[in-house]
């Protein structure tokens, strides 16, 4: 895919990963048949996890959306859903997965409901690599290509 994106050979794509990877500049592995780049911070399972789970826009409008009005603990799934305009399944089965990765917590108040949150830990770490896809390579090619098809 980054080939794609940047217009160059498979092979072009492979040997600049190589010379990043060289340089103290990306982690690359192997994953079955794929070459996978991951940033530094991403040593661990969990956090190619975070990596692999952010490429999906609506989970960063998700994580935004908590990260931006979740200080009160106020944010039900029926909340969150209308604030990142995404469906109660989608904000549901993005928690789930989001949940799995211990990024967002699942609180019952004293009422009863189920709210979300992330930790003080983690809500540093999100804003900074939230930031990063402001304006990333990635994220502009995509919202071009879809662009391209919109009436």
């Amino acid at each position: 895919m980054l080939s794609r994106n940047l217009g160059v050979s498979l092979n072009t794509a492979r040997y600049h990963l190589e010379n990043l990877e060289k340089d103290g500049e990306v982690i690359c592995r192997r994953e079955g048949e794929y070459l996978r780049a991951y940033p530094l911070w991403a040593a661990d399972e969990r956090s190619k996890g975070i990596c692999a789970v952010l490429q999906q826009k609506a989970v960063r409008r998700i994580l935004r959306v908590i990260l931006s009005e979740g200080q009160e603990l106020t944010l039900s799934n029926a909340k969150i859903s209308s604030l990142a305009h995404l469906s109660q399944s989608t904000v549901s089965e993005y928690l789930t997965i989001l949940r799995n990765l211990q990024l967002v917590r699942r609180l019952v108040t004293s009422e009863g409901r189920a709210v979300f949150d992330i930790s003080e830990e983690d809500r540093s770490l999100l804003s900074t690599i939230l930031a990063s896809y402001d304006g990333n390579f990635l994220s502009r090619t995509t919202e071009n290509y879809l662009s391209l098809w919109e009436l």
